[in-house]
């Protein structure tokens, strides 16, 4: 059990690298659509390859219109969250969707929307997501100043919202996706049509606002000092192939708890020494204590 803990702690640590290497492969190509659909194509060239060799490519036509959704909302989540990293930073970028993701999951659990189980909605659930929200306030707060023009605080603002919004829509995805598993009978063939579905859309979104590729070719061009640019979708078809291959070992509670560890860790890492050539920003004691505060929310609120 100890050593299956240290899976997700490392599922998180590569999530939280995800975005950065994604924002970082949108500065090549130009665009954060094209960034998207390549890392959702290295994503769901993953995870086919593992439903073929472990289950084979079936899939079960059948079940209410929403249950399909699971990749139009993952793609939108993906491509705000590349969209926010040079705006806001590594660590905001990744404790905002993080807030979003708890709130709309409670709303889920409270109403039991896309079929599933309801879980009541307690005070002490009511603590950890004001714990979630204390600590997201602590970490975003003090650099939005007086002594920024109040244009750009707005800007900011407006950032932080979508930020929240795409948390939202990622806890949608999860449980869309949970039940589009249970249609099919097997949670890795839903992520695999939720990956490929996502890259489709990116594709066809590329092709209708007619995107030049060219940029793709001079990305390639850049030899093997960039070559971890392309290993943001391969992160995240890990992490959904590693939290279907533990949820019956250590249940989804645990595996949020622990990746949500790595991910907030290795969010500040990038951040503080501006790894993966991101722009640097100290992380403080006062943004510290909010990751740690939020920490505890989540907990909370998964475990109580």
């Amino acid at each position: 059990m100890s050593l299956l803990i240290l899976l997700p702690i490392g599922m998180g640590l590569l999530l939280g690298t995800q975005t950065a290497i994604n924002s970082r492969l949108r500065a090549f190509v130009g665009s954060p659509y094209i960034a998207s659909a390549i890392s959702f194509t290295v994503g769901t060239l993953f995870l086919l390859s593992l439903t073929a060799i472990k289950e084979g490519l079936q899939l079960s036509i059948s079940g209410p219109w929403w249950a399909w959704l699971g990749g139009l909302l993952g793609t939108i989540a993906l491509t705000t969250n590349i969209l926010l990293f040079p705006k806001l930073g590594s660590v905001q970028t990744a404790v905002l969707p993080i807030f979003g993701q708890i709130f709309a999951s409670l709303i889920i659990d409270q109403y039991g929307l896309f079929a599933s189980v309801q879980t009541k909605l307690t005070w002490i659930k009511l603590l950890g997501l004001l714990l979630v929200l204390t600590g997201v306030l602590l970490t975003v707060v003090e650099k939005n100043g007086s002594n920024q023009r109040p244009g750009h605080v707005k800007g900011l603002l407006a950032w932080q919202l979508a930020g929240i919004l795409a948390g939202m829509l990622g806890a949608c995805q999860i449980a869309i996706n949970g039940h589009l598993g249970q249609i099919q009978h097997s949670p890795l063939v839903a992520a695999s049509y939720s990956f490929a579905s996502g890259a489709i859309i990116l594709w066809l979104v590329c092709l209708f606002k007619r995107h030049s590729f060219t940029s793709v070719k001079a990305t390639f061009e850049q030899g093997p000092r960039y070559w971890w640019i392309w290993l943001g979708g391969f992160f995240g078809a890990l992490y959904v192939f590693g939290s279907a291959f533990l949820v019956t070992k250590i249940g989804t509670s645990q595996i949020v708890i622990f990746a949500l560890f790595g991910q907030l860790s290795a969010s500040a890492l990038i951040e503080h020494f501006g790894l993966l050539e991101s722009q640097p920003k100290p992380v403080h004691f006062q943004k510290i204590c909010g990751l740690i505060i939020l920490f505890i929310g989540v907990i909370i609120t998964k475990l109580v």
